[in-house]
C-alpha cells in the first residue's frame, strides 16, 4: 500500500478479510527488534468505536473489486474447510461456531454473545447452564485474571508459553496415548477450538485494558504475524470456554452434536486442572508509562 491510506480498506483478521475505515496512521517501534512498523487505526464497518484497533499496514488491502472477490473467496474456503473437517469426526459444532464468527464479522453483525469481557464486570458462571461446568480451580484462575487485569491494571506477558496451540496438542497427546483410535476425533475438535479462538480473540476475549498490548504484539511480529493461538495462552482460552454455551446457543446445532462438543471441552477443562500451575501464570507485568498514558486517555473517553 502507499503512504497515503485510502479511506476504506480491507483488513485481515485471522484468515478472513473485513471492510474497515482508516482513522489514523503512525509508525510504531517493534519491541523485539527495534524496527519501525507502520500501523493503521481501523474502525470496522457496522462496529462502534469501542472495537477500533491498531494493526500493521501489511494486514490491509486496498478496497477494490479484485480484493473484494478475494474476501468472498476466503470466506467460502473458510466455510468449506470447516464443513469438511466437521464431517470427518462428528465435530461440525466446533467448526460451525468458527464459521459463524467469520460470517457475522464479515456482514457486520455481532450476535455471538452479549456479555463481553470489555464491559468491566467480573466474569461469572451461570450455574443454571449445565452444558459446560468450569472446574472450581479454573474459576479461581478466571477471577484472578480479571482482578489483576481490570483492577490492578497489570498485563499477562506475551507471547505465552505454553500457548493455546501447544496446550491443545498436549491434550491430544494425553488422550491418544491410551486410545489411538480416537486421535482423529480429538484432532478435529481441537482444530475447531483453534479456529474459533483465532476468530473470537479480538472481538470477544480481550479486556479493554489489553487492546494496546494486542496491537503492540501484532506489530512486533509484522509482517509475519502468527495466529492468536501461538501468542495467547490458557487464560484467554478459559475466557473462550466460559462464553461457549452462550455462543453455541446462536448456532444451529443438533442435540447430539452439542453433546459431543461439550463432552470433549469438559475433558479438556479437566485436563487443565492438574496442569494449571504449568499452563497459567501468576506473574503479571506492570506496563510502561506510555501504556499507562494510553489507558488514561481511553478511560477518560469512556466516562
Amino acid at each position: 500500500m502507499t503512504e497515503e491510506q485510502p479511506r476504506k480498506v480491507l483488513a485481515y483478521h485471522g484468515p478472513l478479510l473485513y471492510e474497515a475505515e482508516v482513522l489514523d496512521t503512525q509508525d510504531h517501534v517493534a519491541p523485539n527488534d527495534g524496527k519501525s512498523v507502520k500501523m493503521v487505526r481501523l474502525r470496522y464497518d457496522c462496529f462502534s468505536s469501542h472495537w477500533d484497533e491498531w494493526v500493521p499496514v501489511s494486514l490491509t488491502l486496498e478496497l477494490n473489486e479484485k480484493n473484494l472477490q478475494l474476501q468472498k473467496d476466503r470466506l467460502k474456503e473458510f466455510n468449506r474447510t470447516a464443513k469438511r473437517r466437521a464431517s470427518k469426526a462428528d465435530s461440525e459444532q466446533v467448526a460451525g461456531a468458527a464459521a459463524a464468527v467469520g460470517e457475522d464479522k464479515a456482514s457486520g453483525k455481532r450476535k455471538l454473545g452479549t456479555d463481553n469481557p470489555k464491559d468491566g464486570k467480573a466474569p461469572k458462571s451461570d450455574e443454571s447452564r449445565d452444558t459446560l461446568k468450569i472446574p472450581h480451580h479454573l474459576k479461581l484462575r478466571l477471577i484472578e485474571d480479571w482482578e489483576r487485569t481490570t483492577r490492578e491494571h497489570k498485563l499477562l506477558p506475551l507471547p505465552r508459553n505454553p500457548n493455546v496451540s501447544s496446550i491443545l496438542q498436549e491434550f491430544i497427546g494425553s488422550k491418544c496415548k491410551r486410545n489411538s483410535q480416537n486421535e482423529r476425533l480429538y484432532m478435529e475438535i481441537c482444530d475447531g477450538v483453534r479456529s474459533y479462538f483465532n476468530q473470537a480473540l479480538r472481538p470477544l476475549l480481550l479486556y479493554k485494558y489489553e487492546e494496546k498490548q494486542y496491537g503492540d504484539i501484532m506489530a512486533s511480529y509484522a509482517p509475519n504475524v502468527p495466529e492468536a493461538v501461538e501468542i495467547y495462552g490458557a487464560e484467554h482460552m478459559l475466557r473462550l470456554f466460559v462464553k461457549l454455551p452462550e455462543i453455541l446457543s446462536h448456532c444451529k446445532l443438533k442435540h447430539e452434536q452439542a453433546i459431543v462438543l461439550n463432552t470433549k471441552v469438559v475433558e479438556l477443562l479437566k485436563f487443565m486442572v492438574p496442569n494449571r500451575h504449568k499452563f497459567f501464570t501468576t506473574n503479571f507485568i506492570a506496563p510502561n508509562d506510555e501504556y499507562a498514558q494510553w489507558w488514561g486517555t481511553v478511560d477518560s473517553a469512556c466516562k
